[in-house]
C-alpha cells in the first residue's frame, strides 16, 4: 500500500447524466455516482477528481467509511480543525484552507515543497503544529494517568472501609466468644 503522508481524499455522491437513457426517454435521467477528490496538503494546483475506484476505497478506507456513514467532505478528514487551534489568526486559517490544509495534523505533516508554496513563516507554523500535537499527546497521557490514579484511590478507600468493617466484625466475634467462655468457667 502506498504511503499516503500528506495526501488526503474526500468522497462525494454526484448526479451523473445517463445520456443513453436521457435520449431514449426524452427527458434528463441521472444516476448517483461516487466521486473522490484527492489532494495534497499545501498544494492548491494538484488535485484529482474522478469517479471512485476500488483502489480509492482501499487506499483511503477511513475517509471512505466516514463518507458512507454520512460525513460531509471536511468531516471525512481526521484531526484538529485549524479553527480549533488558538495559535492561528482567522486570516491564516483562510490562507491555509486555500491550499487544502484543514487540520493541524495536515499542517504538521507538510513536505518542504508544500512549505515553499505557503511562503514565509511556514517552517514556524509546521514546528508549532508539531509541538501542539506533541503537547496534546503528552497531556492525554497525563489525563489517562490522573484518571487511573483517581480510580486506584477510590479502590483503596473502598478496601480500607471493607477492612475496618471486617475488623469490627472480628472484634464482635471475639468479645462474643470471650463472654461465652467466661460463662462456662463460672458454671
Amino acid at each position: 500500500m502506498p504511503d499516503n503522508t500528506g495526501i488526503y481524499a474526500s468522497f462525494s455522491l454526484e448526479p451523473v447524466e445517463q445520456t443513453f437513457l436521457t435520449e431514449r426517454e426524452g427527458r434528463p435521467i441521472f444516476a448517483d455516482k461516487e466521486f473522490v477528490r484527492i489532494f495534497i496538503a499545501g498544494d492548491k494546483h494538484t488535485e484529482v477528481y474522478r469517479e471512485v475506484t476500488d483502489n480509492d476505497r482501499l487506499r483511503f478506507a477511513d475517509a471512505y467509511k466516514r463518507f458512507k456513514e454520512g460525513a460531509a467532505a471536511r468531516e471525512q478528514l481526521t484531526g484538529t480543525p485549524l479553527s480549533q487551534w488558538p495559535y492561528l489568526k482567522p486570516s491564516q486559517i483562510k490562507e491555509l484552507e486555500a491550499v487544502n490544509i484543514y487540520t493541524v495534523e495536515q499542517l504538521a505533516a507538510l513536505s518542504d515543497t508544500a512549505k515553499q508554496k505557503i511562503g514565509m513563516g511556514a517552517n514556524e507554523l509546521t514546528a508549532a503544529a508539531r509541538a501542539y500535537l506533541a503537547t496534546a499527546e503528552n497531556s492525554s497521557a497525563a489525563s489517562a494517568f490522573a484518571a487511573e490514579n483517581e480510580r486506584l484511590k477510590d479502590e483503596v478507600s473502598r478496601l480500607q472501609a471493607q477492612m475496618k468493617e471486617m475488623a469490627a466484625r472480628f472484634e464482635a466475634l471475639e468479645s462474643e466468644s470471650g463472654s461465652k467462655s467466661r460463662g462456662r468457667q463460672v458454671a
